[in-house]
């Protein structure tokens, strides 16, 4: 937004509030899952590349749910994915996690090339995609990052980013 870019947010809003959206930003409620909106959404508004934040994010609920998990994180980022391919996105951002490592056994920091070995079903679903994407980029014109987070802190001057949980 700050550089001028036009920017489509698509959510269904499950967790997420309409007010944590810039205004100068687009929102479609809408779930990812849904390739034919997911498509409409892309040749309507002519998305170049694709940022996504959509998934679960709790450890804990993991354990007790993980097919739950594996549906939203994995299943619905497959559909994103294809949705992006087949409708001629080359560029994707993907928010992945730092779970994806497990607990590592060598010093801090970890390094990107470490051992992926995730220990929840919530570091399984996000090395999943990852390597969704990975199989993507080798077979399509298709570009991909992966952001393993670490705990976040903080959150921008402006309340642009940072997590709420008050509505």
């Amino acid at each position: 937004l700050d550089a001028g870019e036009d920017v489509v947010v698509v959510d269904r809003l499950s967790t997420g509030f309409d007010w944590a959206v810039a205004p100068e930003a687009k929102l479609i409620r809408a779930d990812i899952a849904d390739t034919a909106v997911v498509a409409a959404i892309i040749n309507a508004h002519d998305v170049d590349a694709i940022i996504h934040f959509a998934g679960s994010i709790s450890v804990p609920d993991s354990m007790a749910d993980p097919l739950g998990y594996y549906q939203n994180n994995t299943a619905n980022s497959l559909a994103l994915i294809r949705a992006a391919v087949a409708n001629g996105v080359g560029k994707f951002v993907f928010s992945s996690t730092a779970a994806v490592y497990g607990t590592p056994d060598s010093d801090l920091p970890i390094a990107e090339t470490a051992p992926t070995l995730p220990q929840s079903p919530y570091g399984a679903s996000k090395l999943m995609t990852e390597r969704m994407l990975a199989d993507a980029a080798a077979a399509h014109d298709f570009r991909y990052a992966a952001l393993r987070y670490f705990n976040v802190s903080g959150a921008d001057p402006l309340g642009r980013t940072g997590q709420s949980t008050v509505g």
